[in-house]
């Protein structure tokens, strides 16, 4: 990461984000004629959000969701257009390399899945390529098994995943979950081989895998299981508090019974708009509008409502906020991404 550049590059996108939310207020309920005021020649075509993730995924859902209001606040049609490949960094790149001029964004889990695809998979881009301009959705991850599953608990599944080629696990390799259960694996002193991992393009086919009795567990986002839930047994809950509605373990708490020093909580994912970090410099009256137009679709109430049916998250926390909470997850994860390559 090139620390030097990123105070610089972070204080000028705070600023153009204030001057967005002032072009907001300044026009009341008139949006229009204030994206008219930031950039008026711009968009003048179709914008296209990649979701570098096969159809049917949470990326994939919440870039259909958004397409239709974002390109009514933008005067021109948003299209969604899925590039799967390496965990997404075949999407990310493909991003990148187009021209950094507002008409092509990118839709994805900030972390951990473009973070891993760049500490992990080897992507030919660096973190500072992109801003992420609102952490949309915080989906905190399960340690999950089958309802059919003989796992009745944690232990219960730890136990097995010590005799070796007893237990399988559904990944997609590279992400958070996958990087969750190495590092639980070697907190435990239990070989990799030990587990026979099943790699998926997406998480529409994660989960399918899972509910269908495929693999024996996997460590995935909750929200996004949540169509499958009657399918699944939750044996622990990874995240730092006990969210509500849950009664399963905290991760941590489990391996403490079992030994293991706590470990770092990277298995869930942050989703929503990234774009290329150059649009934010070259083109900041362009910018100024996609984050106020962005803004105005998240806190709109029909939006929060067709999300909430989607199963998706509709928070605006802002571009500011929001790079700060991935760039610490991206530290972390730098930390211990060498686990996957042991």
């Amino acid at each position: 990461m090139t620390s030097s550049s990123k105070p610089t590059r972070r204080r000028v996108v705070a600023q153009l984000s204030g001057i967005a939310a002032l072009a907001l207020l300044g026009v009341g309920g008139a949006f229009a004629g204030a994206t008219g005021a930031l950039a008026a020649d711009w968009p003048d075509g179709p914008v296209t959000i990649v979701v570098p993730f096969d159809a049917g995924g949470s990326a994939d859902r919440m870039a259909r969701t958004l397409a239709e209001p974002l390109g009514e606040r933008l005067g021109q049609p948003v299209v969604v257009e899925n590039r799967p490949g390496g965990a997404g960094g075949l999407g990310a790149t493909y991003v990148a390399r187009q021209e950094a001029d507002g008409n092509t964004l990118l839709l994805m889990q900030a972390t951990p899945y473009l973070a891993n695809a760049i500490l992990v998979g080897g992507a030919p881009v660096s973190w500072e390529d992109f801003e992420f301009l609102n952490a949309q959705w915080n989906d905190y991850a399960i340690v999950a098994v089958n309802e059919a599953s003989p796992y009745q608990t944690f232990e219960d599944l730890v136990a097995a995943m010590k005799e070796p080629g007893k237990v399988s696990s559904g990944i997609i390799y590279g992400n958070g979950g996958h990087l969750q259960t190495l590092m639980m694996m070697d907190a435990l002193k239990i070989p990799q081989e030990n587990v026979r991992f099943v790699t998926y393009s997406g998480g529409a086919p994660l989960r399918t895998a899972l509910a269908g009795n495929q693999v024996d567990f996997e460590i995935l986002a909750a929200e996004g299981a949540r169509g499958i839930s009657d399918k699944l047994r939750v044996l622990a809950v990874v995240n730092d508090e006990q969210p509500e509605g849950t009664d399963a373990p905290l991760f941590n708490t489990v391996m403490g019974k079992l030994g293991a020093d706590k470990q770092p909580i990277i298995g869930g994912n942050v989703t929503g708009l990234l774009v290329p970090s150059a649009f934010v410099t070259d083109y900041p009256e362009r910018y100024e509008t996609l984050v106020a137009a962005y803004k105005a679709v998240v806190e709109s109430p029909e939006y929060k409502d067709t999300a909430k049916k989607a199963g998706l998250g509709a928070d605006w926390v802002g571009p500011e906020k929001s790079q700060a909470m991935v760039d610490d997850a991206y530290e972390a994860l730098s930390r211990y991404s060498d686990v996957v390559t042991k």
